[in-house]
């Protein structure tokens, strides 16, 4: 029951949704999903949310994660969120608040387009505003998530974390991602004259 309920701290506290059901794994996806920028992975907060993930997905609490615990966790949070049982996550999933969000979103980047639109000598080519709608876990671009490319999406860290391939993410990687992630973010600190 306790790990129940630090699993669903965890799901409030990074979010829900994907374009219509944007899935919340390992990648960093999460909570500030629909109209804000992606943060990638191991940058701002996305890299954290990922790590933290990974701390919900260790099941028995020996501080290694294992591919297993991972595709269970996930699996279990696909089922959850598919709400109609027909095997994808896509907008009859949507809560009605999530619904009415989505459309108030819509309607301001419908009343953004039409502002460029209106604007003489604007560079085209710039996209349609949509970043980040369930990009990289709707691989087919269909408006819907199936449960493999939710699993898909929700492993990609753990895969980049385990570095000799052998299905588990242990202190040693993670400690190994994280020194990594601190030397990149040192070397953007370092001003030029000082390299």
């Amino acid at each position: 029951m306790k790990r129940l309920l630090s699993a669903a701290a965890a799901m409030i506290v990074l979010g829900s949704g994907a374009a219509l059901a944007q899935p919340m794994g390992f990648d960093g996806y999460g909570a500030r999903g629909h109209g804000h920028h992606d943060r990638g992975q191991g940058r701002g907060h996305g890299g954290m949310n990922g790590l933290r993930m990974l701390q919900v997905a260790d099941l028995n609490g020996d501080n290694t994660v294992t591919r297993a615990e991972v595709e269970q966790l996930q699996g279990e949070e696909f089922a959850y969120r598919d709400r109609n049982g027909d095997g994808f996550l896509d907008e009859a999933d949507a809560s009605p608040m999530h619904i009415r969000m989505m459309s108030l979103r819509e309607e301001r980047r419908e009343a953004r387009q039409a502002e460029r639109e209106d604007r003489p000598n604007r560079r085209e080519g710039r996209g349609d505003g949509r970043r980040g709608q369930g990009r990289g876990f709707d691989a087919d671009q269909d408006g819907r998530i199936s449960s493999d490319e939710f699993m898909a999406g929700s492993l990609r860290m753990f895969e980049r974390l385990d570095a000799n391939s052998d299905g588990s993410v242990t202190p040693d990687e993670l400690d190994a991602h994280v020194a990594a992630r601190e030397e990149r973010r040192e070397e953007r600190r370092t001003p030029w004259w000082r390299n």
